[in-house]
C-alpha cells in the first residue's frame, strides 16, 4: 500500500495500530535522515527502543556488503526474529540496502519504506526491487520483494538541497518520457518550488501511478519493466566510472545525461528518425539547461564501455537498451552494436559533458 499526504505521523501512527502489539520494531536510517527518524518516533509517539534504531552511512557508500553485513548483526544482536517489521527511513540508497537486508534476513522479514528524498518517493522506495553494489557495479547483488507499505509526503522535499531534488528530477524526466502527454509536457517546465505541497503531491501520485503500473505488469523483469531502465544503462556506467575517477557524480545527474545519449543511440534505429532525433534535442537542451556537465575524454571510453558491457539487461555478448524513439513511445531489448555505442560517446566528448 503507498500512502501519501502530508501528515505522515499519523498515517504510521494508524498503520502501526493495525500490526499486532507483539510484532518489534527496527527503524533503520542514514546519518543525514538521523534527526528526521527521531522526529518521526517522537511526534507519532511510538516509543521505540533506542537500540532498536540503527544510522548507516549516506548515499551510494552504504550500498555494499559490509554495510548489510553490520545491519544483519544489529538486528540479530538485538533480537529481531521473523515477526520483526524493519522501516526505512531515508534516500534511496538507504531504501535499496534496508530493503535487501529485510529480504534476505531471516530469509525475509516484513518492511515499509519511508522515502524523504524526491529520488526515493518516485523510484527507489517503490516496485520492490532491492540491492546493493558489487564494487562500483550498480545493484548487482539484490531481491524482488515489495514493501508492505510506502509513506511519501512531499512535506519532507523541504529539507533536501536543490543538488538532491535535481537528482530526483532525472528520474521524474524519465517517466514523463514513458508516459508522454501531459506528464512529458510537464517535465519541460520549471521545478515547482518545494513548498506548493498542491503541485508536488500531483507530480508524486503521477511517477507513482507510472512506475507501478509497470511494476505490476512485470514484477521481476522478463519484459516491460525494462522499460524503467531508460536511460540507465549509459547512466550507470558514467556514475561507476565517475567513482573510478575517485569523483563520484550524483545518480540523477548520471541518468539525465543517460537519457540524452541513449536517445542519440535511438536515433541510429528509430523508425520515423525526424520526431526521435526532436526527442533527443529537447532532452539534450532540457538537460543541459538543469544539470553540470559530466566530462569525458576519448581515453574514457573503454573503461566506459566495460561498465555498459556489464549491464545486467544484456544478453551473451549483445548490448540490449531500453531506448524512448518519441514521447510514450519506448522499447526494451533494443540490441546496438557495440561501434555504435562507442561511436555516439565519441560525439559527445566535446559536448561538454
Amino acid at each position: 500500500m503507498i500512502w501519501t499526504g502530508l501528515d505522515i505521523a499519523t498515517a504510521v501512527t494508524e498503520a502501526l495500530a493495525k500490526r499486532p502489539s507483539s510484532q518489534p520494531i527496527y527503524f533503520l536510517c542514514s546519518t543525514d535522515t538521523e534527526s528526521l527518524c527521531h522526529e518521526l518516533i517522537h511526534t507519532a509517539e511510538l516509543g521505540v527502543d533506542p537500540k532498536h534504531i540503527f544510522t548507516v552511512p549516506n548515499g551510494e557508500i552504504a550500498k555494499n556488503l559490509h554495510t548489510a553485513e553490520t545491519i544483519f548483526q544489529w538486528l540479530q544482536e538485538s533480537g529481531a526474529m521473523r515477526n520483526a517489521l524493519l522501516i526505512n527511513v531515508g534516500g534511496g540508497a538507504l531504501c535499496d540496502v534496508g530493503g535487501f537486508c529485510a529480504a534476505t534476513y531471516m530469509r525475509g522479514i516484513t518492511y515499509w519504506n519511508i522515502p524523504t528524498t524526491l529520488l526515493a518517493m518516485v523510484d527507489a522506495s517503490v516496485g520492490g526491487k532491492n540491492g546493493i553494489n558489487l564494487g562500483h557495479h550498480k545493484n548487482y547483488i539484490g531481491t524482488f520483494q515489495q514493501p508492505e507499505r510506502v509513506f511519501v509526503s512531499p512535506h519532507w522535499l523541504n529539507t533536501l538541497p536543490h543538488t538532491e531534488l535535481l537528482s530526483g528530477w532525472a528520474e521524474v524526466i524519465k517517466h514523463g518520457v514513458l508516459s508522454g502527454g501531459k506528464q512529458f509536457q510537464q517535465i519541460l517546465k520549471p521545478i515547482p518550488a518545494v513548498t506548493d505541497h498542491q503541485t508536488w503531491s500531483g507530480i508524486l501520485s503521477w511517477n507513482i501511478k507510472v512506475k507501478s503500473r509497470i511494476v505490476e505488469a512485470d514484477f521481476t523483469e522478463q519484459g516491460e519493466r525494462k522499460l524503467l531502465n531508460v536511460g540507465h544503462t549509459i547512466g550507470h556506467a558514467l556514475e561507476s566510472w565517475s567513482h573510478d575517477q575517485q569523483s563520484p557524480i550524483a545518480h540523477g545527474n548520471a541518468v539525465a545525461w543517460g537519457l540524452v545519449l541513449e536517445t542519440a543511440l535511438a536515433c541510429t534505429c528509430a523508425e520515423a528518425p525526424q520526431e526521435t532525433e526532436a526527442l533527443y534535442h529537447s532532452l539534450k537542451q532540457l538537460v543541459q539547461s538543469m544539470y553540470p556537465p559530466i566530462k569525458y575524454g576519448n581515453m574514457d571510453i573503454p573503461s566506459l564501455m566495460e561498465y555498459i558491457r556489464a549491464d545486467k539487461k544484456n544478453q551473451d555478448e549483445s548490448l540490449l537498451f531500453s531506448l524512448a524513439f518519441t514521447p510514450g513511445n519506448c522499447k526494451y531489448n533494443c540490441e546496438i552494436s557495440a561501434e555504435t555505442v562507442v561511436q555516439i560517446l565519441q560525439d559527445h566528448v566535446d559536448d561538454g559533458h
